[in-house]
């Protein structure tokens, strides 16, 4: 018998189709496919953020939710109940929550800090986008990075000779015969240095929406009879809403959560919600309790800054600019 007539006769290599290949040739078809190439240009990305934020964040959860030993102990929400009394609010006695008190101002100086930073960052950014020659821009760019290369600590020690009450601005009011300020130990020591701190974060994504403006829309606006005011209004903000938005809340998220600079400047008396969170890492060891009070600021940063978007949205969308694409 022929070769021809083995392979004829052969039901197995009879049936064998590039569909149905060898072990081998599935492996290799796998291998060169592009669901493959991506899985591994993904996991990197994908090991980095599941070891160092979905675990961490897998953890306080379970942390927030057991009594004592989550391995050792049953579930609980006391820890989420001693964060809002119940008992207090039943008796109208408001200012026996504490906590929540704290975070509801925590939130507060958030806002604060995020709007003086946008505030100030809108002339600087226009001046930058629309005015700045072409050969000073990234020299200009530049003196908004700079900050960067110095330690954040340092920076924020910087404000403390500044801020005090013997430091250079009430040295300056002493001279001129006018009162010194309280700037330091307090709330408003804690906003000036989370703004100094934070202002670049708004300044370099605003940067980028104002270099993409249209300023001969600025120019139609103001020759069909709108003010500078008006003009920046109807103009200007809703255009460079998205870069406004980026900046604002990435500073939102960051002061929220600041520890460093309100312990510096702050003190205790400008005390925010995360130096009570760390206090109960670091030095009342409740670990459970503090965990539920992460979890809770995490939940309430998050519902802020989807009620912000969602406001972005209806911004962009009530002057006819497409607010669905944000």
């Amino acid at each position: 018998m022929s070769s021809q007539d083995d392979v004829a006769t052969d039901p197995v290599r009879s049936q064998r189709t590039p569909e149905t290949g060898t072990l081998r040739e599935r492996i290799l078809e796998w291998a060169d496919s592009e669901v493959f190439k991506g899985s591994i240009s993904l996991g990197p990305v994908l090991i980095l953020l599941t070891v160092f934020y979905a675990v961490p964040v897998a953890l306080l959860l379970i942390y927030s939710i057991f009594v004592e030993d989550p391995f050792a102990s049953g579930l609980t929400f006391e820890h989420f109940g001693r964060f809002i009394d119940v008992s207090a609010i039943t008796s109208l006695q408001f200012g026996e929550l504490s906590y929540v008190r704290l975070l509801g101002r925590s939130i507060g100086i958030a806002v604060i800090v995020t709007v003086l930073s946008l505030v100030i960052s809108y002339p600087i950014t226009y001046y930058l986008g629309q005015y700045a020659p072409e050969r000073w821009k990234i020299a200009l760019v530049m003196l908004v990075i700079i900050p960067f290369w110095t330690s954040y600590l340092i920076r924020t020690y910087a404000w403390i000779p500044i801020l005090s009450n013997n430091g250079f601005i009430n040295s300056a009011l002493t001279t001129v015969g006018l009162p010194t300020l309280p700037l330091l130990n307090n709330y408003i020591g804690s906003i000036i240095g989370l703004v100094y701190v934070f202002v670049p974060f708004t300044i370099l994504p605003l940067y980028a929406s104002m270099e993409g403006l249209d300023s001969s829309l600025i120019e139609a606006a103001r020759d069909l009879g709108a003010s500078r005011w008006e003009a920046f209004r109807e103009v200007v903000f809703p255009l460079t809403l998205p870069g406004a938005l980026a900046g604002g809340v990435f500073v939102f998220i960051k002061t929220a959560a600041a520890y460093v600079t309100p312990s510096l400047l702050g003190g205790t008396s400008g005390r925010m919600y995360a130096q009570v969170i760390e206090n109960q890492f670091g030095t009342a060891f409740n670990w459970n309790f503090g965990a539920a009070l992460a979890v809770i600021l995490v939940v309430v940063v998050l519902g802020t800054i989807w009620i912000a978007m969602r406001w972005g949205i209806d911004v962009k969308g009530s002057r006819g600019l497409g607010g669905g694409g944000l």
